[in-house]
């Protein structure tokens, strides 16, 4: 029964419903099609379909519903994006191509090798103030060990990596 009821109401209504979101809001974003189908993943995963009194208008107002919020979310996005153009004229926008994804791997397991090979005490001041973000007080309340000598090893540590990371 469940799934002569999507059935139906997708060989009856879909067609009619792709049509009425493109007349309401136009070819997209977001894409009519996509709306549509949004809708019915969204009633397929109802328990009941037996309170549903109009399934063509719940199917609708569901399928508008999708479509309203996904233009507000395109909507806050675009304002955002030129709020950081405003804010940051002379930044250009970064891409996430494959070449600058595997060079912040690269890096990520570059600082990694440098993180493993320092002394045990540097490591742990560095992954407690950097990582952390644990101030000289609370690094020295849970280990003892006096905050000159934290800032020294901090200090150390941060040199060790600069040079290890230099190109």
């Amino acid at each position: 029964m469940r799934n002569a009821f999507l059935r139906d109401l997708y060989s009856n209504h879909f067609g009619e419903l792709v049509g009425r979101l493109r007349k309401l809001y136009g070819a997209g974003p977001p894409d009519p099609e996509d709306m549509a189908q949004a809708a019915f993943e969204q009633i397929a995963r109802l328990d009941d379909f037996s309170r549903i009194q109009s399934p063509r208008a719940f199917l609708f107002r569901t399928a508008i519903n999708l479509t309203l919020n996904a233009r507000s979310r395109e909507k806050r996005a675009r304002a955002h994006a030129e709020l950081e153009k405003t804010q940051f004229p002379d930044a250009e926008l970064e891409e996430n191509s494959p070449e600058i994804v595997f060079m912040g791997k690269q890096a990520i397991i570059a600082l990694a090798d440098v993180l493993k090979a320092l002394p045990p005490k540097q490591r742990e001041i560095i992954l407690r103030s950097r990582f952390h973000g644990e101030t000289y007080a609370q690094i020295r309340a849970a280990t003892g060990w006096s905050e000159a000598d934290i800032s020294r090893q901090l200090t150390r540590a941060l040199e060790t990596i600069q040079q290890a990371l230099r190109p």
